[in-house]
């Protein structure tokens, strides 16, 4: 293998790695997210959660990830398509994951399998800004407030924040 092609397979493994670049905070009512997208040498904004129906309840939840965003759209179409283990998809990167949150039952967290783990409503971050949100949660903040410290001293979110919940029938729209 040629000196060029190995540099530019590292390249492409290392922009990879920068794909998955987020927060995502659960304060058990509220999630908040930043909405910083990146390709590894570019960001934009984008939004990171989604109101999807749930196919077996009929009730709308909020549905996110952290990982490849190709990987978090995949999970979240078969989720949406009625969560079948036999269908679970084929991910990009294993350490992909979907969070799904329910009114009533709270937080539900895939982790690479299609079966979910139960957090609940206890308080949760997930991604790359993770430490910085604990820290903001233990001394008291909203999940949006918890995201707005990431945002801060994270190097890797940014771009503002995202707020979902399931209060009202205002929140109720879809993909």
């Amino acid at each position: 293998m040629s000196i060029l092609l190995i540099s530019i397979l590292m390249v492409v493994v290392i922009n990879l790695e920068h794909l998955n670049m987020t927060v995502l905070v659960w304060d058990g009512i509220s999630l908040a997210t930043d909405r910083q997208a990146n390709d590894g040498s570019a960001k934009w904004e984008s939004d990171k959660a989604w109101y999807v129906s749930d196919k077996t309840t009929g009730k709308v939840c909020i549905v996110s990830g952290v990982g490849l965003l190709d990987d978090i759209i995949k999970l979240r179409e078969w989720y949406r398509e009625g969560a079948l283990p036999k269908a679970f998809p084929e991910l990009t990167k294993k350490s992909s994951q979907l969070i799904v949150i329910h009114r009533d039952t709270g937080l539900w967290l895939y982790d690479g399998v299609p079966h979910p783990v139960h957090y609940g409503h206890n308080l949760h971050a997930f991604g790359h800004g993770k430490d910085f949100a604990y820290g903001a949660l233990a001394m008291g903040a909203t999940a949006k407030e918890a995201v707005d410290a990431c945002n801060v001293y994270s190097l890797h979110c940014g771009k503002g924040v995202g707020v979902y919940n399931l209060n009202g029938e205002t929140d109720v729209k879809e993909v």
